[in-house]
């Protein structure tokens, strides 16, 4: 017989018992639509890391974190000051300005994490950064009220802050922070300015629960520490990002008399890698998904299985006639296969279809980011094609043997 010829038979038969035919589509569209939109979850995850990243890192190309040696870094964990080895220094950063041209800016910063910090009756542990002011353009921080960390705070050693608005519903609530004295490690602070909302970064930690004040207050008055936590650094060609991270490498092996890398008391770190770093876990879970919707495929493909082979065994008689009137084994083993192809292909566009409609549902009801990507229509047509052709396979051959005669003889 001819395609269409053959295409046409098994139509006939898939439509000739409709509740059979819809059983066997039913897991298909199933792991099909969960797979589109494991695939759509994935792909804005993707879109949202980006765009948090350049949001909240902004001009920041390159960071330079101290750590103990051996230790490498870790995403997601904020230095304390107190706790890394005291080799990274404010003439490390002068350093580096002066000795690698594409550097533009290169910002000394100090940071401790669970500061205790109060206000009146309330109180909250949050992070505190020491910086200089161009650190704030750096990582993007911009001011809705108030104003920034300027120069003149870090000469004066000012007592003054910039907190973040998740500093400000923990200590104000709903009242007015500008102007206020907070209490920092019991010494008292101003409220100069508070920061636009930066939400969660791609670590997963609150961008909103920090609180900014001049590095020379946060090294001299507050904790009584020279060493850095951090070298927050732009570029003048972002381009040459690669480049330029070694040369910063270069030049701190050289201050510090690290050789060996085991040896290093410093990460240099370029934003992409922070991103990917922080996007693992996402694609872990991704991963996984995906694996639990390819295993509800290879079930929704047994079902087909065993339904065909029910399927040939109540159509035993109707095959036996075709075969009396001419049809060969090899037309028997093409119908079959035809018709587990068909109602695989269209289960698997009616689970793109319902899998683009979840997807486009659900960042409605949930926070979560969805974007879609024609690499999960292209994966739900080759799935879709897989299971018809495998799991059709044994079916087809067990109506092409089935002997004529005995076919007719058959109630």
């Amino acid at each position: 017989m001819t395609p269409i010829r053959t295409l046409r038979v098994a139509w006939k038969g898939l439509t000739g018992n409709k509740l059979r035919t819809f059983l066997m589509m039913l897991g298909i569209i199933v792991g099909i639509a969960a797979l589109t939109v494991i695939m759509a979850m994935g792909e804005g995850t993707k879109v949202d890391l980006a765009r948090r990243a350049n949001q909240m890192w902004a001009q920041t190309h390159v960071t330079v974190f101290a750590n103990k040696p051996g230790a490498g870094f870790t995403p997601g964990k904020m230095p304390a000051v107190d706790e890394v080895p005291p080799t990274l220094t404010d003439e490390d950063a002068k350093a580096i300005a002066e000795q690698v041209p594409n550097v533009a800016t290169a910002a000394p910063t100090q940071s401790k994490p669970g500061v205790s910090v109060k206000y009146r009756e309330r109180s909250s542990l949050d992070t505190v950064f020491g910086i200089v002011p161009e650190w704030q353009a750096l990582r993007s921080y911009s001011i809705v009220e108030g104003e920034p960390i300027t120069q003149e705070d870090l000469d004066t050693l000012a007592r003054v802050c910039v907190i973040a608005p998740t500093v400000v519903k923990e200590l104000f609530g709903d009242g007015d922070a500008l102007g206020a004295t907070i209490r920092i490690e019991n010494s008292a602070f101003r409220v100069k300015g508070i920061v636009a909302a930066k939400g969660i970064t791609p670590m997963g930690a609150d961008f909103d629960d920090r609180i900014l004040i001049p590095l020379s207050t946060f090294s001299r008055r507050l904790y009584n520490v020279t060493n850095l936590t951090q070298i927050t650094i732009a570029l003048k060609d972002p381009s040459r990002m690669g480049a330029s991270a070694a040369d910063i490498e270069a030049v701190l092996r050289e201050r510090h008399g690290t050789a060996r890398p085991e040896d290093e008391d410093f990460s240099v770190r370029l934003a992409d890698d922070i991103v990917k770093a922080a996007g693992s876990s996402s694609r872990t879970l991704t991963i996984f998904l995906a694996i639990v919707g390819a295993i509800s495929l290879l079930v929704g493909g047994v079902v087909v299985m065993n339904i065909m082979l029910i399927s040939v065994s109540e159509r035993t008689r109707e095959i036996g006639i075709r075969r009396a009137v001419g049809a060969s084994r090899r037309d028997i083993l093409a119908q079959f296969r035809m018709e587990a192809l068909v109602v695989t292909i269209t289960a698997g566009l009616c689970g793109v279809a319902l899998g683009a409609v979840v997807s486009a549902v659900l960042p409605m009801l949930t926070k979560m980011q969805t974007a879609y990507s024609w690499q999960a229509t292209a994966l739900a047509a080759a799935f879709s094609v897989g299971i018809g052709l495998v799991f059709g396979i044994q079916p087809a051959r067990h109506a092409a043997d089935l002997n004529p005669v005995q076919a007719l003889r058959s109630q």
